[in-house]
């Protein structure tokens, strides 16, 4: 039997196909991904992005916001507000925009970013970073400062944190923790939904700006002077990440999509499309641009938003540019040379000799609709999709290069309950890898029967950033097993 692996990183491979002609005009494709600029000037400075219902909005000094409607190509302002600052902008899981910013400053908006209603959250010192998932957020400022939402009150409630460094960064995990930093280093591992830190001390000489954790025991942190370094221990010890081009620009922002990972700063912009294994820089000294803040929309479409010496704002696009050209071919009948890979399929490389189980011509890539090439992390994810190896089309090298890395593939919706290896929560899985966290054993064997608990997968912590979550599932009415199989009617209507 033909073995097979499924790794976290894939890569994807363009076939060749049978040529009959001798002589041949062809019109090539040439891509290249580069940063567009697509605003400059709209404001003054920008400190702050978010991407919702198809609108960009952003926002940062002189209280201004602004908004684009297509994709960042025009830009209109919105002076709804006086004098405040704007440090961050969050898209909430029900799609309002919430914008936060000096002495307090927070402000909602429930149509796109068109109009904003102010509200107060008994404090007035600068907040400087907001994050929501489904049943949790908080908030950071100035002076050890930070909030935490209750979804069972829907409030913002102040907590202590023990601390009075200032706070300028948060991630919440989703699952009741989150990680906090800033000024002087300063690190704090959050519990019990806000309630309980653990101060794990000043990791670092300069201030942290940013952070992201892809599971408990991983994560990465930026900050002023060229700060940018990795745990793989839950913050206990750190190594410096070594990037070409990165020498004391002050980093202020880390986002993540999938393996895709970038971190702005000052006049750089550093990229990883491999999970952080290595990573890129882009230059933006010419352009005099220093960047604060970064954003992916769901379908992994990435800008940059900053200043150029707080004068103009400015806003660039990640994209490709291409360009169509009109060539002759001659190309030589040639037998034997394998079809196109159409998408839809399940690809890997052709194995040449004797190869190890591990060996990369065994790993097993989804071929989608989107042009990209996505992983499976593990057979159980495959076999929730399809029930054999039959249809893999092996490609050459070349090939599987050209294919661009996509998001992994998430278990098939309603086929099996997971879990985090680190965590007791189980959860169902809906379209998109959307996980909803299951409230009781009752409410599981009520969905799944009696062997509710065989029906359980570990997912590892790694996979973390794969998924997103949905509401709780509190009665067994409130989830159709059947249904949210019948969901998709194949791979592709999953991404």
């Amino acid at each position: 039997m033909q073995k097979y692996f499924f790794p976290a990183l894939v890569t994807s491979v363009t076939l060749v196909a049978l040529v009959t002609f001798l002589a041949l005009v062809t019109s090539s494709v040439l891509a290249s991904s580069s940063w567009i600029e697509q605003d400059s000037g709209t404001l003054q400075s920008l400190r702050a992005i978010a991407k919702t219902d198809g609108t960009l909005i952003a926002g940062g000094n002189t209280g201004y916001l602004m908004r684009s409607i297509d994709e960042g190509q025009t830009w209109s302002r919105i002076e709804q507000f006086s004098s405040t600052w704007w440090h961050d902008l969050e898209m909430e899981p029900d799609g309002d925009v919430v914008a936060v910013g000096d002495g307090g400053s927070y402000a909602v908006s429930s149509n796109a970013g068109v109009t904003w209603v102010s509200s107060s959250l008994g404090v007035s010192v600068n907040l400087f970073d907001i994050e929501r998932t489904q049943s949790n957020g908080y908030i950071v400022g100035d002076s050890g400062t930070a909030l935490y939402y209750s979804d069972n009150s829907k409030n913002w409630h102040t907590t202590s944190t023990g601390v009075t460094d200032n706070l300028y960064a948060v991630q919440d995990m989703g699952d009741g923790t989150a990680w906090m930093a800033g000024s002087g280093g300063r690190l704090l591992r959050v519990s019990q939904s806000g309630l309980s830190f653990a101060n794990l001390g000043r990791v670092v000489v300069d201030n942290i700006r940013g952070l992201y954790f892809t599971s408990a025991s991983t994560g990465w942190i930026v900050g002023e002077k060229g700060t940018f370094k990795k745990t793989t221990d839950g913050g206990t010890s750190w190594v410096a990440v070594s990037v070409s081009g990165l020498v004391s620009q002050d980093l202020f922002d880390i986002k993540a999509f999938g393996d895709d990972i970038v971190v702005v700063g000052d006049k750089i912009i550093i990229q990883s499309q491999d999970g952080g294994v290595t990573w890129s820089t882009t230059d933006f000294t010419s352009d005099n641009i220093t960047f604060y803040a970064a954003v992916f929309d769901s379908d992994g479409e990435l800008w940059a938003a900053g200043t150029d010496y707080d004068v103009k704002s400015a806003v660039f696009h990640y994209q490709e540019e291409v360009v169509e050209v009109d060539e002759v071919v001659e190309v030589e009948e040639e037998e034997g040379e394998e079809v196109e890979a159409q998408a839809a399929s399940l690809i890997k490389l052709a194995c040449v000799g004797e190869t190890l189980d591990s060996d990369p011509c065994r790993a097993v890539y989804y071929y989608a609709t989107d042009g990209k090439r996505h992983a499976f992390t593990n057979e159980n994810v495959f076999f929730t999709w399809f029930d054999d190896f039959d249809d893999v089309v092996e490609v050459s090298a070349d090939f599987m290069s050209d294919l661009m890395l996509g998001a992994n593939v998430t278990y098939h919706p309603g086929t099996r309950m997971v879990k985090f290896q680190s965590t007791h929560t189980v959860y169902t899985v809906s379209v998109g890898g959307v996980l909803r966290a299951i409230a009781s054993e009752d409410i599981a064997e009520g969905l799944y029967g009696a062997d509710w608990n065989q029906q359980i997968d570990d997912i590892s912590d790694s996979f973390f950033g794969d998924y997103t979550f949905g509401e709780v599932i509190d009665s067994v009415g409130d989830y159709d097993v059947e249904e949210d199989q019948e969901s998709v009617q194949n791979l592709d209507d999953n991404f």
